[in-house]
């Protein structure tokens, strides 16, 4: 096997985690079944994390850090608000979109509730994440973009529920085409209430 850094091993073990859990679900999250799909043994797994526990909590912070981050990132830019918040609401669509497992996980009663330590930096994490987009909104409302009188928090909490619902129904089977195509959908007639 080739000798790769602890880094980006760790990076492939949690890859090959969100591809478990976005085909099987979390329950089949097994030492076994990330090292199968990663193609390493067992023992490197262990090697890298000492168990499921710390795996959870690299996912969480995988997660945190490419849909929350990268949010932050796009908002401190020098782009409209308008189009931070569309670039934002498509970076998170693509990362679900590429990462199916990421909603499951999020989702997952058996990690909010086998897990607080995860499921308190999830929600930290989705905190800050409303912050950011509620800021965006403010700002394009103050700029005339968006309509005067919508709620900035609200109205990030409802462009979130439409990410969080369109990922369920991809979960459950209920989206007919791609994710990316009923989400453009949304968007358009997202825009259509905040404009």
């Amino acid at each position: 096997m080739e000798k790769k850094s602890t880094r980006i091993r760790k990076e492939e073990i949690v890859q090959a985690a969100l591809k478990v859990v976005g085909s099987r679900g979390i329950r089949a999250l097994t030492i076994a079944a990330i090292a199968d799909v990663a193609g390493m043994s067992e023992a490197n797994i262990y090697r890298h994390f000492s168990g499921k526990d710390e795996i959870f909590s690299a996912l969480a912070e995988f997660i945190g850090s490419s849909v929350m981050g990268n949010a932050a990132t796009i908002a401190a830019g020098s782009r409209s608000p308008l189009e931070k918040l569309e670039i934002i609401f498509n970076s998170h669509i693509g990362i679900i979109a590429e990462h199916p497992g990421v909603p499951r996980f999020v989702f997952s009663e058996d990690v909010l509730l086998g897990h607080p330590d995860v499921a308190k930096t999830l929600t930290l994490r989705i905190g800050n994440y409303v912050e950011t987009i509620s800021g965006v909104i403010a700002a394009g409302i103050q700029e005339g973009q968006l309509k005067q009188g919508i709620a900035p928090r609200e109205t990030a909490l409802t462009m979130l529920g439409m990410i969080q619902f369109t990922a369920l129904r991809q979960i459950i089977g209920g989206l007919s085409n791609d994710i990316t195509v009923e989400s453009r959908n949304l968007w358009t007639n997202f825009l259509k209430l905040i404009s």
